[in-house]
């Protein structure tokens, strides 16, 4: 099943904002899994934090030097990925806490 546009978008804010896929298959429920999987933009925190770890897993076994590279390429991105939300998220909690000292 095709999940459509406006619900999508919904799914890939709820993402941005530390929602886990586990998270939007409860709150969408007319959608499998890994139909939402599939379809988001982006991976929830867990699942950055998950892949990061299993990438850096595979460096230590792997024996190709072009390999290990790719891999400790991909885990970056990653990790810049969840700086930036970390930066943006941080924002967002200080102009809550601002309006709720007012």
């Amino acid at each position: 099943m095709t999940i459509k546009k406006n619900e999508l978008t919904k799914m890939n804010n709820l993402l941005a904002h530390g929602a886990t896929i586990a998270d939007l298959a409860n709150k969408f429920p007319k959608y499998d899994y890994w139909e939402i999987y599939w379809e988001v933009h982006d991976f929830s925190f867990l699942g950055k934090k998950r892949t990061i770890t299993n990438r850096l897993k595979k460096i230590v076994s792997t024996k190709s030097q072009k390999k290990r590279q790719e891999l400790a390429e991909e885990a970056q991105v990653l990790l810049n990925e969840l700086y930036e939300s970390l930066k943006t998220n941080s924002k967002k909690l200080i102009q809550i806490d601002r309006v709720l000292r007012k």
